[in-house]
């Protein structure tokens, strides 16, 4: 039981270190592992921009699914254990 959540929390932070950053447009997403984003910049020039709230949503969907491939990538090599 207690090896178990060890498992589980040694992969936590693996994925938790695990980062994708996507900068697109001038702004600059970086997301981890886990889903979250840890940094978020925006220019001043992306800020003046019509489409502001368009290339977010892209450069964030774009992180996550960097992340994703990034984690599948690692998991296939056998550097992420799921815990069972």
């Amino acid at each position: 039981m207690f090896d178990k959540m060890k498992q589980i929390y040694q992969m936590k932070k693996m994925m938790e270190a695990m980062n994708s950053t996507e900068d697109y447009k001038g702004i600059k997403v970086t997301v981890n592992g886990s889903m979250k984003i840890v940094n978020l910049e925006i220019s001043d020039t992306a800020r003046n921009s019509q489409d502001l709230e368009k290339n977010m949503v892209k450069t964030v969907n774009n992180a996550l699914k960097n992340i994703q491939k990034k984690m599948q990538k690692e998991m296939k090599e056998g550097n992420i254990q799921m815990p069972m």
